[in-house]
C-alpha cells in the first residue's frame, strides 16, 4: 500500500490511499461541546471503513452534517473522507454508514424494505439587532463551512453566534431505490398500493415522522405485513 504525504499548512494533509482520498443530532448533537456542534457525535471514536476493494481500515471518525462529510482525525489534523465512491461500508458508534449520492446515509432497519437517516444541519447567522433590544434570526448564512481545494475539502471551524439547526431526512428503500421523505404524506405517497392500511397503522401508534424509532417500528410493519 502507497501512502504519499503533502503538508499544505499546519492544519491541513493529504493523503492518498490506493486510490482513496482523505483530505481534511439530533439530541445528542445538542450536547455536544461548542467545538463539535456541526458533528453528529460528541467525540471521534474508533470506525471501520470498508472499501469495496482491500482490508478494511480502523480511523478515529465523525460525521459533519453541516458539510455531510465522513471525517476523520489523525494527530489532532481533521480530513474530510472524499472518494466516496470507493467506499461500501462505514461502521461507526455501533452504526452502519453507507454511501448515498454525495452523503452517507446510516441505515438504521434493514430488509425487504429498508431505512436510512440523512443527517444534515443547516447553519443559521447570529441575529441582526432589532428594536427593544432583541434580535432577528437569519434563515441563511454567508458563512462557508470549509474550503473546496483541487485535492479536496476542509473543514473550518464554525465561529461564535453561529447556530447549528440538525434537520435530517429519512429515506426508504423499495424495490431497491431509495426514495425521501420527511411527512407521513410524502411516505404514503412511495406505497400508493398500501396507503390506506399504513395510514390506520400510523394513526393507531402514533407514529411521528421526527421520531427515528418510530419509524422503525413503521418499516418494521411494512416488512412483516408486505
Amino acid at each position: 500500500m502507497e501512502i504519499f504525504f503533502s503538508k499544505v499548512s499546519r492544519s491541513v494533509m493529504f493523503i492518498l490511499i490506493s486510490g482513496l482520498i482523505f483530505p481534511a443530532a439530533v439530541s445528542s448533537q445538542e450536547n455536544n461541546p461548542p467545538e463539535m456542534r456541526q458533528y453528529l457525535f460528541p467525540a471521534f471514536t474508533v470506525g471501520t471503513v470498508q472499501t469495496k476493494v482491500g482490508k478494511p481500515k480502523n480511523l478515529l471518525l465523525n460525521y459533519n452534517t453541516v458539510t455531510e462529510k465522513m471525517v476523520f482525525e489523525q494527530k489532532g489534523q481533521y480530513y474530510d473522507l472524499i472518494g466516496q465512491e470507493s467506499v461500501d461500508t462505514i461502521y461507526l458508534q455501533k452504526k452502519k454508514f453507507i454511501p448515498h449520492e454525495n452523503f452517507f446515509l446510516e441505515v438504521t432497519f434493514e430488509g425487504k424494505i429498508a431505512l436510512g437517516i440523512q443527517h444534515r444541519s443547516n447553519l443559521q447567522a447570529p441575529g441582526k439587532p432589532v428594536g427593544y433590544g432583541g434580535t432577528s434570526e437569519l434563515a441563511s448564512a454567508n458563512y462557508m463551512t470549509g474550503i473546496e481545494l483541487s485535492t479536496g475539502y476542509f473543514n473550518l471551524k464554525i465561529p461564535e453566534g453561529y447556530v447549528v439547526r440538525y434537520s435530517p431526512v429519512y429515506w426508504v428503500k423499495k424495490d431497491n431505490e431509495w426514495q425521501k421523505f420527511i411527512s407521513a404524506k410524502q411516505f404514503l405517497k412511495i406505497f400508493p398500493e398500501y396507503s390506506n392500511e399504513l395510514n390506520q397503522f400510523i394513526k393507531k401508534n402514533k407514529i411521528k415522522f421526527d421520531r427515528p424509532e418510530d419509524l422503525i417500528r413503521l418499516v418494521k410493519y411494512c416488512n412483516d405485513t408486505y
